[in-house]
């Protein structure tokens, strides 16, 4: 008795695929629908031939309930998107070439009606994010950002 016909065979291939990829992927990022808020205005300069996502998460202090902001690649993006301030936030990005793979996450607390730019940069061996109050064009001013990616302040699933 033949348990599995080989035509069928291709076909469980992708659909298992498929059934692993969807989860293991994040849920999109919904901006707060009232509230006080701020703009974040982001630029993503990816090394060339690389994957990046910039995600969030829905619980800043734990870093649990990820969601995709951008999510691109081998792109430059510039994007904005809406956070709910005078609270902790926490943004991780990552970029993806093959085996080899950079990611940052950082903390920050945002004030509301102001406007923030996020810069990233990805040199040879290197990705660095720059965050800057940006409400008054004239004089951008740097934030100040917790690093969550070691010591105490990681997040759990960052930790060593």
């Amino acid at each position: 008795m033949q348990l599995m016909n080989k035509t069928y065979l291709p076909t469980l291939f992708v659909f298992a695929t498929a059934l692993i990829l969807t989860a293991c992927t994040t849920p999109p990022y919904v901006e707060p629908k009232g509230g006080k808020t701020a703009e974040m205005v982001v630029r993503i300069r990816p090394a060339r031939g690389t994957l990046y996502y910039l995600n969030t998460y829905e619980n800043a202090e734990s870093c649990s309930g990820e969601q995709t902001i951008i999510s691109d690649a081998n792109r430059i993006s510039v994007s904005k998107f809406q956070f709910a301030t005078d609270k902790l936030t926490t943004l991780r990005y990552m970029e993806m070439r093959g085996s080899v793979s950079c990611f940052l996450s950082f903390s920050f607390y945002g004030k509301s009606e102001h406007v923030y730019a996020l810069d990233t940069v990805t040199t040879t061996g290197l990705c660095s994010v720059r965050l800057w109050d940006a409400s008054n064009m004239k004089t951008l001013e740097p934030v100040s950002i917790i690093d969550r990616k070691l010591g105490e302040n990681a997040c759990p699933n960052f930790k060593r």
